[in-house]
């Protein structure tokens, strides 16, 4: 087993993962040149200095960094040639500080990341969404050197034996992602954050938060669909060839971080699964609770609305020990990308059993989403680095 876990850039982070199995740690400043994929206020602030001895520790301790490069749109700067020029500059200066590697959101971040430092490991961001042999083949071919699968393919057991027979570079799952399953928002959530995460960027609470956040509220099986993998089911993924697997959370406590890594480096979690799962859809009903709250913006009655929509998300639970032991074996043997839910039914009969807080139903229920005049309430402030 390697982990590759996301820094909150506390040493004291690192010093709580010696002597698990992890292999890096990820991170990025709160705003740079290309941005990412997450909004810069949820991220902790940290400058070059701080980075560059948080960097220093991981070696020290024998854990590679890997710098996040995962925007998936510049908007089209990439055409501006003194842009590039700036961008090659940054990574040099990440090199020079220890940066292990590299992961990219755009494809043709690859070829400039190697002609810049050949030695850099460059990773293929899951914001990319491979879940097919073919395209791992492709960015296998443009020299990426690992590919973070989209955890849309977490299982799909025959497409994971597939692709890693497919190609020769490392691969890796996220383990603990809560996005909805096939969410219609997908791309359009992968682009908005590489643009509030660039320098002089305003950060923004994504709109497409409160679908997520909608459809977990209001149906307690919206949680078991999504592809996390619980520490107990690991082994069934080294069965097929993964061994390398990432812990997201960037905009996570160090005591929520270390308490994910040690649940699965021990391969086990008794508890609340909520607590090791990303969950960020409590970050919409915290926002429709305060604008609701502040009630002299034209919009309250609209985000009291939301917030009493998005209120059982805040009792949302999942008790593992009432999830059956077998229960990554049912998905060994189907496909979910060609069976409905409808007729499935499977991670309805485990909500019944697991899930508390939230009501399961067995139905399909659009949420409640902020109107569009309302996005301009969705600014929020952002941590300050010199604080």
């Amino acid at each position: 087993m390697r982990l590759v876990v996301a820094t909150s850039w506390d040493d004291a982070l690192l010093r709580g993962l010696a002597g698990m199995p992890v292999y890096a740690v990820f991170g990025k400043l709160q705003q740079d040149l290309v941005g990412g994929g997450r909004p810069s206020n949820i991220l902790p602030p940290v400058d070059w200095e701080q980075m560059t001895r948080h960097i220093g520790l991981a070696h020290d301790l024998g854990f590679r960094f890997n710098y996040l490069w995962n925007a998936t749109s510049l908007g089209d700067a990439e055409y501006n040639p003194a842009y590039v020029h700036d961008m090659q500059e940054q990574l040099r200066r990440l090199v020079d500080i220890g940066v292990d590697g590299l992961v990219v959101g755009l494809p043709w971040m690859i070829g400039l990341a190697k002609r810049v430092a050949r030695e850099l490991e460059v990773t293929v961001s899951s914001l990319i969404d491979v879940v097919t042999p073919r395209e791992a083949q492709q960015f296998e071919g443009m020299g990426a050197d690992a590919i973070v699968l989209h955890h849309a393919a977490n299982r799909d057991f025959g497409v994971l034996e597939e692709i890693r027979a497919s190609v020769r570079c490392d691969l890796e799952l996220i383990v603990n992602n809560s996005c909805v399953y096939q969410c219609p928002y997908n791309n359009c959530h992968h682009v908005s954050p590489s643009f509030h995460s660039r320098a002089g960027s305003v950060p923004l609470l994504e709109y497409e938060l409160f679908w997520c956040a909608g459809r977990h509220a209001r149906d307690g099986a919206e949680i078991i669909r999504s592809r996390w993998i619980r520490p107990e089911d690991l082994h069934a993924y080294e069965a097929v060839g993964y061994d390398r697997f990432k812990i997201a959370g960037r905009g996570r406590s160090t005591a929520w971080l270390l308490r994910a890594a040690q649940a699965y480096a021990g391969r086990a979690y008794p508890g609340d699964l909520t607590d090791i799962i990303s969950m960020s859809q409590h970050a919409p009903l915290r926002l429709a609770r305060r604008r609701a709250a502040e009630g002299d913006g034209s919009h309250a009655a609209e985000w009291a609305a939301i917030a009493a929509d998005l209120e059982p998300i805040a009792g949302l639970a999942i008790d593992n020990s009432l999830i059956p032991p077998n229960f990554i074996d049912f998905f060994t043997a189907h496909d979910c990308t060609t069976l409905s839910c409808r007729r499935c039914g499977y991670c309805e009969q485990v909500a019944r059993k697991a899930v508390r807080g939230v009501q399961t139903w067995a139905r399909d229920a659009a949420p409640r989403m902020p109107a569009a005049e309302m996005f301009g309430d969705l600014r929020l402030e952002r941590p300050d680095a010199s604080a």
